[in-house]
């Protein structure tokens, strides 16, 4: 037989009968009698969280009964008492009548006869609501149980009889132990093994109440005149609780059949060992024919859990209890309502609470089926740690204003009950942070207080629990922020708007402050921020701090001032200390956001935002805050949908336009996009960010000439420069022009991380001479990786560009003496091209990153392989000169990729086309074009990857059918892990690519896998990048001059399986491998810079050239002629 568990509590009681049927007497107010205490813990929890009940405790065994009441003084109990009695003491006497009688432990293992009078008198000790709970054995689970009694008894019957009952039982089951096979049985002794002398004896060594089949059981109740109404768990009553197989089976048989035979059958199909049962006078209420599951909305509900996260930090679908049993789901309600649990546990959640916590402010409509149907499996399933009741939690009403332990300090026991009545166990180093009075913070402490939060060893009032958890985040740790991002939330609102807070009359204490001053600090840090002089107001703001550290307008001040700076990692830090006294603050909380998704952390963003919403669905910046979390996770359809919300409440920001241009790019919609990006430019002329988002949608732009987009470049450019020369920036440094000596490049851009970029730039960056180069890098990006690090490892110099200004960074490059500065961004996220217009550096070149000029004539050179000088003209696209390098080698695969297979088309009988360009990139004219030649070629299909929008899928579906091609011969796959990405093209035979703008990063991982792509040359870099990769690869044949090129190749290779075989298996081999032969990526690279470099030694000004096999450069002259240097 069990101890007493969580389901036979009073209030988990009171829940059940609910969902039964039965009315019952509210536990707070209750008699209570347990009979089988042991020693009282559940007992003396429930007195100590309802002074007004009234709980006596009886068991046989003295020495628990005695721990029982040393606890109950400790705690000055009044409304408990416990006894030491047997059964025939307590027969004799009359204490009263019960509104609860739970009966378990050594009275439940009672012989028949005895059993019989103790539910007798028990009966008669029940109040007109009153309820007894009782834990017995049942048929056929527990005929394991049975034989081992049997055998126990057996085995004593022939032993010597002053021999100790207990010493012989135990070696017999040692015995059993041994040489029973795998099975119930041997479970069972196994099980038993484990028991204390009491326990063991009571289970198994006296005759006990033999196990019954539960329809006999209940036959005879009624006998005694007790209504069996239904399970202390009533799940257990349920088929669908075990399956859903199960729950179809055992209907088959058991439909309209009296409630206690399909019981019966129920206990047959699951082997079923053990019931509590709750019995009530016949006189009673009626029960219901099964438990009522919609009476769960009436419940609240606790549980102690927390998100279960990858080693590398990712936040995964699935919790864990206190106990670390694990609970996964795909349900995301389910894992709010889990979330939501676990912040404010050990405080309950009413179902409304519920509901209001999960809506999602950008997909409206009411939660409360799906929070039903979310509760209602979380039931069924019964995890470890979930806990319900009928009314507020037993510590939703503490009111001490000081957090207070649930176990005494000085014992030295190891368990205690919590309020839920759990017993845990509380180590020796979580009674000593207890000792301290809750004065330490350092990490044991923090693991010390998060772990008896957990067991449910703390309660206190809110305010209580607010300043205990204040009390860690004044020291700025992030990592303990994050955990109590939920918590922290439920605790800043009332429970009318979904928190936990009983008013909002609460005001947390405000500094006192001279305005006046504090005004002067803003006014001053804003100045400075202006000046383009981030550092400077970071260490202005930080200054005041130092000399006065308990000034929270300060430290608001320097929180701010590291937003507006894009000091995100110093940001978060500073609004921990802040949240450490206020934490009820909407602009702290959105601050917070953003922070954490600037550190691309969204799932605790996200969290932050929601909640902001359900409070304020009003504000544009919230608004603009989930669009760009959705846009980040690549859910445009939802980023534009909350874009257009942020644009409704504030249609005049510059900034709130760019984004929702940006988004309806992605969508497909670039008439739109650039309306809205043009718009912002008009409302901010300077604000360059919108104009380089507005430069990325024009190279994406079929309708408009390379003519066009160049001016529009240039148009940029001119802004830039007008913006330049009114900067506060002249570089100081003496240049040494020796054109041999070492020299200083220095790399600026936002993706020096795990980002296609990095994969171009990697084959270069390791192979650089150093006794030649040195190599600085400027990352752009707050995000960090392993990467960066090894990027980092490679350089001399490495700066974390995000935390200066333009103008600082400017000034920084100058002074670490940068002899090349090279740009790898272009116009796309993090660029730093207004840093470049300053001209930090005496030459300035562009490369990775972006298919375009840079547009500024400070920008010097432009790097390009030699696959881009054919056919010849490229140039005209561009302001800068260009450098023409041989690169056999452009990108570094990834090391994990699987292996190449035979063409698909070998064993399909036909060929598969495949893109898996971003959708941005296709447009109608490339849909025409791929139609073509899936209508001429019937047999074929095409498998379209990134395609997780539906309604992307469902225009393109439509596009092509109205261009002939029916929908099952399209395949769409969606967004995937690098590995699932890479493996992909197994389907794949050729990849055709898009335009204007062509694959890059697409195209060589296609290339590795052995997959050519059919691309088709233009007259910009955009389109000419898959140019580049054939060439590069050796596969001209894969480049198309015109659009009936690109046709008819497409269409040769249906009768050239072989050959299109032979190159894909030999793909690998034209990718060269670092110091294979000699060779070295960045040789040609070597000679490019050094010859760029002699050049400005010689006082030349920069001229296109290309560096030839051997090293040589030759100029290239406008009339097509060159010089050999």
């Amino acid at each position: 037989m069990q101890h007493l568990n969580r389901y036979m509590t009073p209030f988990t009681l009171h829940a059940s009968a609910l969902l039964h049927g039965i009315s019952l007497a509210l536990p707070a107010t209750a008699r209570i009698l347990e009979l089988g205490c042991g020693n009282a813990g559940g007992l003396i929890a429930h007195a100590r969280a309802w002074p007004q009940s009234v709980c006596i405790g009886v068991d046989i065994d003295e020495n628990q009964i005695e721990q029982a009441r040393q606890e109950i003084a400790a705690l000055a109990l009044s409304n408990i008492e416990p006894f030491a009695a047997g059964l025939g003491d307590l027969l004799a006497v009359d204490p009263g009548q019960f509104d609860y009688i739970i009966i378990h432990g050594v009275f439940a293992c009672s012989g028949a006869a005895e059993r019989d009078a103790l539910l007798t008198w028990c009966r008669e000790h029940l109040s007109a609501n009153g309820i007894i709970s009782l834990q017995h054995s049942v048929l056929p689970g527990a005929s394991s149980a049975q034989q081992l009694r049997d055998a126990l008894a057996f085995h004593l019957r022939r032993g010597d009889e002053n021999a100790d009952p207990l010493t012989s039982a135990r070696g017999m089951l040692g015995w059993m132990a041994m040489t029973l096979a795998d099975g119930e049985l041997k479970n069972r002794v196994l099980e038993a093994e484990t028991l204390d002398d009491t326990a063991l004896t009571f289970a198994y060594l006296i005759d006990s109440a033999p196990a019954a089949w539960y329809s006999d059981f209940h036959q005879h109740m009624a006998e005694l005149g007790l209504c069996p109404v239904g399970d202390a768990t009533p799940q257990s009553e349920l088929p669908e609780a075990y399956n859903g197989t199960l729950q179809q089976l055992h209907g088959l048989i058991a439909e309209n059949t009296p409630r206690q035979l399909a019981q019966q059958y129920l206990d047959l199909a699951v082997n079923r060992a053990e019931r509590v049962t709750l019995l009530s006078p016949q006189v009673n209420q009626a029960p219901k024919a099964k438990p009522d599951l919609q009476h769960l909305e009436q419940l609240h509900w606790a549980g102690s859990f927390t998100r279960m996260l990858t080693d590398d930090g990712r936040i995964m679908n699935g919790h864990r209890s206190a106990s670390g049993q694990p609970v996964s789901t795909p349900n995301e309600v389910t894992l709010q309502i889990l979330d939501l649990l676990g912040g404010a546990w050990p405080m309950s959640l009413s179902f409304e609470q519920l509901v209001f916590n999960t809506r999602m402010p950008e997909k409206p409509g009411d939660t409360r089926d799906a929070v039903r149907e979310s509760l209602r499996d979380l039931y069924l399933i019964q995890p470890d740690g979930l806990h319900w009741s009928t009314f507020a939690g037993p510590y939703n009403d503490a009111h001490d204003a000081v957090l207070q332990p649930l176990c005494r300090l000085t014992d030295d026991a190891a368990t205690a009950t919590n309020l839920w009545g759990v017993t845990v166990e509380v180590t020796a180093l979580e009674r000593q942070y207890l000792q301290s009075g809750f004065a330490a913070t350092d990490d044991e402490a923090w693991e010390s207080f998060m772990s008896l939060r957990a067991k449910g060893m703390l309660t206190g009032s809110t305010d209580a629990w607010k300043t205990a958890i204040q009390r860690f985040l004044r020291q700025g740790d992030t990592v303990r922020l994050k955990p109590l991002i939920t918590t922290l939330l439920l605790l800043s609102v009332s429970v009318k708007r979904g928190g936990l807070l009983a008013d909002e009359r609460y005001q947390e204490p405000k500094a006192a402050h001279d305005e006046q001053a504090v005004e002067a600090i803003y006014t001053e840090v804003n100045r400075l921020i202006s000046l383009g002089k981030a550092w400077e107001a970071r260490d202005y703001a930080r200054g005041l701090l130092a000399e006065s550290p308990d000034d929270l307008h300060i430290l608001r001040c320097y929180s701010r001032a590291c937003i507006l700076t894009s000091a995100w990692q110093d940001a978060l830090s500073a609004l921990c200390k802040l949240m450490g006294y206020y934490f009820s603050s909407l602009d702290i909380y959105f601050d917070l956001a953003t922070a954490l998704q600037k550190l691309e952390q969204p799932f605790y963003a996200r969290k932050i935002i929601h909640g902001l919403l359900r409070l304020d669905g009003k504000s544009a910046g919230f608004w603009h805050s989930l669009a760009t979390l959705y846009h980040g996770q690549g859910d445009n359809p939802m980023a534009e949908k909350c874009s257009r919300e942020a644009f409704r409440y504030q249609p005049d920001s510059s900034r709130y336009l760019a984004m929702l241009g940006v988004i309806l790019s992605d969508n497909q919609n670039l008439e739109e996009s650039k309306y809205f990006l043009e718009k912002s430019l008009e409302l901010s002329p300077d604000y360059f960010d919108s104009f380089t988002c507005l430069l990325f949608v024009v190279t994406h732009d079929h309708s408009l000439s390379p003519a066009e987009q160049l001016e529009k470049h240039k148009e940029y450019g001119r802004r830039i420069e007008a913006w330049a020369k009114d900067r506060d920036f002249t570089p100081d440094r003496r240049i040494n022009t020796d054109p041999q000596r070492k020299l200083r490049l220095g790399f600026v851009s936002g993706d020096l991380r795990q980002h296609p970029v990095s994969n171009f730039l990697l084959p270069f960056w390791d192979s650089f001479n150093r006794q030649h180069f040195e190599l600085v890098g400027y990352s752009a990006s707050p995000v960090k990786d392993s990467i960066t690090e090894h990027l980092q490892s490679g350089a001399v110099l490495w700066r974390d560009a995000e935390l200066m200004s333009d103008i600082e960074l400017a000034k920084q490059i100058n002074a670490d003496e940068i002899d090349i500065l090279i740009d790898l961004s272009g116009h796309t996220t993090y660029t730093r091209l207004p840093v470049f217009a300053l001209r930090p550096a005496p030459v300035q070149m562009t490369w990775i990153g972006y298919p375009g000029t840079s547009g500024l004539s400070a920008m010097d050179y432009r790097i390009l392989s030699t696959g881009c000088m054919n056919p010849p003209g490229l140039e005209k696209q561009f302001l800068e000169k260009i450098i023409y390098v041989p690169m056999r080698k452009l990108f570094e695969p990834d090391k994990n990729s699987p292996e190449i297979n035979l063409l698909p088309a070998l064993t399909n009988g036909y060929i598969t086309f495949g893109s898996f360009n971003r959708p941005k990139k296709i447009n109608e004219e490339v849909l025409r074009l791929w139609a073509e030649i899936l209508v001429k070629y019937p047999q074929s299909r095409l498998l379209i990857g990134f395609m997780s929008d539906t309604n992307v899928i469902q225009s393109i579906t439509r596009q092509l059918a109205a261009f002939g091609v029916s929908e099952e011969r399209l395949i769409f796959q969606g967004r995937m892990p690098l590995a699932e990405y890479l493996a992909c093209h197994h389907r794949v035979d050729i990849l055709l690519d898009t335009f204007p703008y062509t694959g890059g990063t697409t195209t060589n991982h296609a290339a590795w896998m052995g997959v050519p792509t059919l691309t088709l040359c233009g007259d910009t870099l955009a389109c000419r990048q898959g140019v580049e990769n054939m060439n590069s690869y050796g596969l001209s044949q894969f480049i198309a001059m015109d659009k009936n090129d690109y046709v008819n190749k497409a269409l040769y290779w249906r009768d050239h399986f072989e050959e299109l075989n032979a190159i894909r298996l030999g793909m690998r081999n034209q990718i060269p491998v670092e110091t294979k032969d000699g060779f070295n990526a960045a040789e040609h690279l070597e000679y490019a810079l050094r010859h760029a470099w002699t050049l400005y030694c010689q006082g030349q000004t920069p001229r296109s050239f290309v560096i030839d096999e051997a090293g040589n450069a030759t100029h290239l002259s406008t009339d097509g002629g060159g010089t050999v240097y």
